[in-house]
């Protein structure tokens, strides 16, 4: 009996994580074929800007090109509208119908497993395999247990791991001129470079004209982790995004130019954040006032924060490429209860300025006294 896997996704755009995993799969599950779906229209992603079908599937032909027991399937692209999985588990089984189907899941697909349109057609007729994120493990033990329970199924475990590698993070990567060696293949890369897919916008031009590589990196790891705060918290993703992008707009401007805009007392070390706002205001045409809240009081907070500010104030703080001794438990408190985790970040900020010894501007303080 054949051992069919089905790889979907919208892959927009597939980078070397999805070839990793495709690979370890293949490898562990014995399959005699897996098949490389990309979606036309995501049932959970419908408002989200995704490149074409067509492109998509380009880019995908060009990344598995020559990997053995691969098939790159335009089903869901020519099929129109939006992609359900039980739909192509059903048109498969009926080409395939003596295969047994593995359907390939990582930590998001599992937990909303339950909610996708008929569930338990795919259940049905299709094992389910999950591929763990590092760090995801265990984060997945009740999607687990609730797919035991609802549909009396068992969840096949793949020991390949994948990186924290996201194809949002390739398409800011390529927003913000960042590198993408061993990230993506150099002919998908050449491709988006040939179509000129991805663009820049006119935010996104900006900061890449007046922030070094070095500071894009940061402002990178800001827009990953607010976006994943806002989602969690249901805030507007595209709100927190630009917010974070915009947030050190300003870091390399020189304070003694804007004056006028500063506040009173306002010291070198937070000047930026105001400055930052007025550039988002005056020369970005930036409207919304919770972004610019978001931008004026990054560093500092102050009493009284919208959730907004709270996250891209959260996310300055303990992104990624961030390395200072205290980073991985503020992490950890974040990531256990999130309005508690801020006041203890606020409480280690103030905790850290004091020991250095410096001026501390009255914000600071004035937002520990506010949450403490």
């Amino acid at each position: 009996m054949k051992k069919i896997g089905i790889f979907g996704g919208s892959f927009n755009p597939v980078h070397n994580e999805h070839v990793k995993i495709a690979l370890g799969a293949i490898e562990e599950l014995k399959l005699d074929k897996l098949l490389v779906i990309p979606t036309y229209v995501s049932p959970h992603k419908q408002n989200a800007t995704v490149e074409s079908g067509e492109d998509r599937l380009n880019m995908l032909k060009l990344a598995f090109k020559g990997v053995e027991k691969v098939e790159v399937s335009d089903y869901e692209v020519n099929s129109k509208g939006v992609s359900y999985t039980y739909l192509t588990i059903l048109h498969f089984k009926s080409i395939y119908p003596n295969a047994t189907f593995y359907f390939i899941m990582g930590s998001d697909m599992l937990e909303n497993f339950p909610t996708w349109k008929n569930p338990e057609i795919i259940a049905q007729n299709a094992e389910l395999v999950l591929l763990n994120r590092k760090g995801d493990s265990h984060l997945n033990a009740p999607s687990i247990k609730k797919i035991k329970e609802l549909f009396n199924k068992e969840v096949i475990f793949l020991n390949t791991e994948g990186e924290n590698v996201s194809s949002t993070e390739v398409r800011l990567r390529i927003k913000l001129k960042l590198n993408l060696d061993g990230i993506i293949d150099s002919n998908v890369k050449d491709y988006i470079t040939l179509n000129n897919l991805y663009g820049l916008d006119k935010y996104y031009n900006y900061v890449c004209k007046v922030l070094p590589e070095k500071r894009r990196i940061h402002v990178l790891g800001v827009i990953l982790t607010a976006k994943k705060f806002a989602k969690l918290l249901g805030e507007n993703e595209k709100k927190a995004e630009l917010a974070s992008l915009l947030h050190d707009i300003a870091k390399y401007e020189d304070p003694s130019k804007y004056a006028s805009v500063l506040p009173s007392g306002c010291t070198s070390e937070v000047a930026h954040q105001f400055i930052g706002e007025y550039i988002a205001k005056s020369t970005l045409k930036i409207e919304d006032e919770d972004i610019l809240n978001a931008i004026k009081y990054h560093t500092t907070g102050r009493k009284n924060m919208s959730t907004l500010e709270k996250i891209v104030y959260i996310a300055d703080l303990i992104e990624p490429s961030r390395k200072y001794e205290m980073v991985t438990y503020l992490r950890e408190v974040i990531g256990n209860d999130f309005e508690s985790g801020f006041k203890i970040c606020v409480k280690e900020v103030l905790d850290f300025l004091k020991l250095g010894g410096g001026e501390i501007y009255y914000l600071t303080e004035e937002c520990y006294n506010y949450y403490k």
